[in-house]
């Protein structure tokens, strides 16, 4: 092992290779050999694959954890979305909610490193909201450093977009934010690593009528007081598994309209969102070419409205809660130097208190499985992540929604490593 950044956290594709290779003609060896992927990491559409969480550490969460980045650059992928079967990259009232992304991480000698992300949706990159359908693009950046025993990261995200119901008009919901974050790795002992980041956001909103010029205009509200803290320890319990415990705590506060309702000058809420979660997952790996994971879950959500402009609407101003407590199970197997398979199992049992003290408060029993299973392609330094489930969106987004979300979806990524 090289310190402990070899745990066992995920399988190593192309470190090992069928028996039946050893009988192959020796033409047949130097080709294989040749297609052998670089260092294993993983992608946005594996861990959907796997149910996500941060139980399982690959290259997909660097800009989440940006002190581990150092153990997964060299790597450019291209990744969908995730993507509704029928509705596309949007929502049912024709909203956006996703849309595909670029990423890039790259190793630029003497301990530093560096990336770099884009996503036409940011959502999809934020790891301080829980309002899922925040329109506009992401960009970020990244940087870090090995400086002696730590490996420290620096982020920042820059959004910016907005929504309209008429091309001809201008956007009746704008939106900007930067995120500043920043994590360190530690290692404790050989077997053991401690992971920490954080994240502070100033985000301003917009809304306004329609019409040029508008009808009617609330000007700018702006926000510095978003923010978001995590941890994770790995812990080494044997050479073939690996214990995790993950920690997370955020609010975020903003001014906006009330998701899927009416822009009017009387729904525009301030709105103040809280998170906190703990997780615990056990990675066993009986050889190289198999995973298997087991990850429980609890955790509180917490919505506050109150309304911004006007008398407010009695209807979508209050509070709720949700309290979460989930399993799931997750398996990988390596077939051959070409074919991986994924799947996931989870349950998650939710009680909620409703926003408008209505009758859906109480535990929320439809459909209580969530289930994911993918395919990883694996061409010499390239490959492709083919993953599907029945649950579109991640949570903690979905906890806060009126009600469960099991729409099918589907998600792609391909991948090249340096």
């Amino acid at each position: 092992m090289n310190g402990n950044r070899d745990l066992p956290t995920m399988p190593t594709p192309g470190r090992s290779r069928p028996a039946t290779t050893a009988l192959a003609a020796p033409v047949t060896v130097a080709l294989l050999l040749a297609l052998l992927p670089a260092a294993a990491a993983g992608t946005p559409a594996r861990q959907a694959a796997l149910g996500g969480g941060d139980g399982l550490e690959d290259a997909s969460a660097i800009f989440r954890w940006p002190g581990s980045a150092r153990d997964h650059v060299g790597r450019l992928w291209f990744d969908s979305g995730v993507v509704d079967p029928r509705d596309g990259w949007t929502t049912g009232d024709d909203q956006p909610r996703t849309g595909p992304a670029i990423a890039l991480a790259w190793n630029g000698g003497r301990g530093w490193t560096a990336g770099f992300a884009a996503h036409v949706r940011a959502a999809d990159a934020d790891h301080v909201g829980l309002h899922r359908d925040g329109p506009g693009t992401s960009y970020s950046w990244l940087l870090a450093r090995a400086i002696g025993p730590v490996d420290v990261g620096a982020t920042w995200r820059s959004v910016w977009g907005g929504w309209n119901a008429d091309a001809d008009t201008p956007d009746e919901f704008e939106h900007r934010r930067d995120d500043l974050g920043l994590g360190a790795r530690l290692d404790l002992s050989p077997r053991a690593y401690l992971d920490v980041a954080g994240d502070i956001r100033r985000q301003a909103n917009r809304l306004q009528g329609r019409g040029d010029p508008p009808d009617w205009d609330l000007g700018e509200s702006a926000s510095s007081r978003s923010w978001s803290a995590r941890a994770r320890l790995f812990v080494e319990l044997h050479t073939r598994s690996v214990l995790t415990l993950a920690a997370e705590r955020l609010r975020e506060d903003f001014t906006g309209p009330v998701a899927g309702g009416d822009w009017l000058p009387d729904v525009a809420l301030d709105q103040d969102n809280r998170l906190a979660r703990i997780e615990a997952t056990i990675c066993l790996l009986p050889d190289p070419d198999r995973l298997l994971a087991a990850s429980v879950l609890y955790a509180q959500a917490r919505a506050t409205r109150v309304a911004a402009a006007g008398d407010g609407d009695a209807d979508t101003a209050g509070s709720g809660k949700v309290r979460v407590l989930g399993l799931r199970l997750a398996a990988e197997q390596r077939l051959n130097w070409w074919l991986s398979l994924r799947a996931s199992a989870g349950i998650t049992d939710l009680a909620r208190d409703s926003l408008d003290d209505d009758d859906d408060a109480g535990r929320i029993g439809d459909t209580p499985l969530d289930v994911a299973a993918g395919v990883g392609l694996h061409l010499g330094a390239w490959g492709a992540d083919l993953a599907a489930g029945n649950t579109p969106l991640p949570a903690p987004w979905r906890w806060l929604a009126p009600g469960a979300d099991h729409d099918a979806w589907l998600r792609a990524t391909l991948h090249h490593d340096f």
